[in-house]
């Protein structure tokens, strides 16, 4: 095998093993939030396949070797995660998947409305914000951030200054 051939089995390899240990937790825990679950699992597998990265790969892996195994595992994890984000948090790829789900595969524009427009996104977004712990929805409807959201927003405003974004649209 190549060594290109090798790495991408490798690769392979590892996020089905993500991949599939992610599926049976959220088997086990359908409650659960998935994205959670994902980066649980990519974070916590990590150090064995930093471990036990000879038995991964097949042969003697040195340390920076094994470095590069557990940065490319992190790494799958996150496109993991980010694959898995697409359709829920992408509005044209959610638009594909409501019609593709529809009776015939076909949907009027009140249709889709219906299933999914904007108060539809924004309320699931504040609940799993609100689930998570980083806003607190009042009875009144009034919307505050709680420590973790505040930190995390000044995170998300800072990266967002630092690469010259304006807005997400």
């Amino acid at each position: 095998m190549t060594p290109i051939a090798r790495v991408l089995f490798v690769a392979a390899l590892l996020f089905a093993g993500q991949a599939l240990l992610v599926a049976a937790i959220a088997a086990l825990r359908r409650r659960g939030n998935i994205y959670t679950t994902i980066i649980l699992v990519a974070v916590t597998t990590t150090p064995l396949v930093f471990a036990f990265g000879s038995s991964v790969v097949g042969e003697p892996l040195s340390a920076p070797g094994r470095v590069y195994l557990a940065l490319m595992h992190l790494s799958l994890g996150g496109f993991l995660f980010h694959f898995m984000t697409l359709p829920d948090r992408s509005v044209t790829l959610r638009i594909l998947v409501e019609v593709l789900l529809a009776p015939g595969q076909a949907l009027s524009t009140r249709d889709l409305s219906n299933r999914y427009g904007v108060r539809t996104m924004i309320s699931a977004r504040l609940e799993q914000l609100s689930a998570a712990r980083f806003i607190d929805i009042s009875r009144d409807g009034r919307i505050a951030l709680t420590s973790k959201g505040l930190s995390f927003g000044r995170f998300v405003t800072a990266g967002r200054r630092l690469f010259g974004i304006e807005s997400a649209n």
